[in-house]
């Protein structure tokens, strides 16, 4: 089992974001943007090959995305939301994510295997996502998948502050 960390908040941002293990070494780095139909993010090695993308497919509370394995489709997510419980599918891998928006920790399993675990580290130098992945051919994927992840927290976290505000100039 491999662990990979990422900073908070990074993924969901215009720009890079790079991936690194517990050294800090850099193993993968992450660049596009969200927020319009069609828009990209893409994951290469930290040497510049391409190895996945995300493509987003849809808006709205549900939204969806489609990832890309070297330029294949290889799965279909779909988000679904249940109070303070994500639950989310990636239909073609048969993957089932389960979670806790608000904590950032998340489980990823095939039928009663566990792919990957998501949880969010203080270390020394900030606060990071980490990612325990068990399969090292699963890592770009699961890589995607907590873009994907934190790009849902940000955008319904800019959400709350936009309302909190809206209540406090009208109040």
């Amino acid at each position: 089992m491999r662990k990979l960390y990422v900073q908070k908040g990074r993924l969901a941002e215009h720009g890079a974001s790079t991936i690194s293990d517990i050294n800090r070494k850099k193993l993968y780095l992450i660049v596009g943007k969200w927020g319009r139909h069609q828009d990209v993010l893409s994951v290469y090695a930290i040497s510049g090959t391409p190895l996945a993308e995300i493509k987003q497919r849809g808006f709205g509370l549900l939204p969806h995305f489609d990832l890309f394995k070297h330029n294949e489709l290889v799965g279909s997510l779909r988000r679904y939301h249940f109070g303070r419980k994500d639950i989310l599918i990636v239909r073609r891998l048969n993957w089932f994510i389960v979670g806790d928006l608000y904590t950032s920790h998340y489980r990823i399993f095939h039928g009663r295997h566990t792919i990957m675990t998501l949880q969010e580290v203080t270390l020394p130098y900030g606060d990071y996502l980490e990612l325990s992945i068990n399969n090292a051919e699963d890592e770009v994927l699961c890589i995607c998948i907590v873009a994907i992840l934190d790009h849902l927290v940000h955008s319904i976290s800019k959400k709350r502050t936009r309302s909190y505000n809206l209540r406090i100039k009208y109040n």
